[in-house]
């Protein structure tokens, strides 16, 4: 890299992006001690919530963010994703005669990634009250169920449209 070219900027971020690869890397080895780690930065959010008995739109949109990732890790690659779906295209899946696994669109390490980063920025949200929404969460939580429920019937009629379930993935 030569500095007189590259702005500042792009420096620190190749810098920066480089170490967090290197930590990346390191935890792709230990998935047991990665979701660990995860479920631990869960319980301090939860604990911080009940501490704080508010932030009910930051863990709304924590709750969209993990479903979201989840819908699209139990997706099989090469199927178009569930909102950017036409009625009128018909793929469907390869069919295999040795019952061979079908392919995840996401790998699970960058599932891990995406909820481990929606979980430090939901951390970070409540130490600020600038994200401390004022909202009756009873209505949020019904909206947030009502939203799961439509979300699921979808990810069902994608399921059965192109025949395939959370189970074909694990074929041996």
């Amino acid at each position: 890299m030569n500095s007189e070219v590259d702005p500042m900027y792009t420096r620190l971020y190749h810098k920066y992006s480089m170490k967090y690869r290197r930590i990346i890397d390191k935890w792709i080895m230990h998935p047991g001690k990665r979701w660990i780690f995860c479920a631990l930065l869960f319980f301090f959010y939860i604990n911080r919530l009940l501490e704080t008995q508010s932030y009910f739109v930051v863990s709304y949109m924590l709750g969209i963010q993990i479903i979201q990732s989840l819908l699209r890790y139990f997706t099989p690659l090469g199927l178009p994703d569930i909102e950017d779906e036409d009625d009128d295209v018909n793929i469907q899946l390869p069919q295999h005669n040795d019952d061979r696994p079908l392919i995840r669109s996401m790998p699970e390490i960058q599932l891990w990634e995406q909820i481990i980063f929606a979980l430090f920025l939901s951390n970070f949200a409540t130490y600020f009250q600038i994200f401390d929404l004022p909202v009756y969460w009873p209505f949020l939580f019904s909206y947030f169920i009502l939203v799961m429920i439509i979300t699921f019937k979808k990810y069902l009629k994608h399921m059965q449209k192109y025949g395939y379930s959370w189970g074909d993935f694990s074929k041996r």
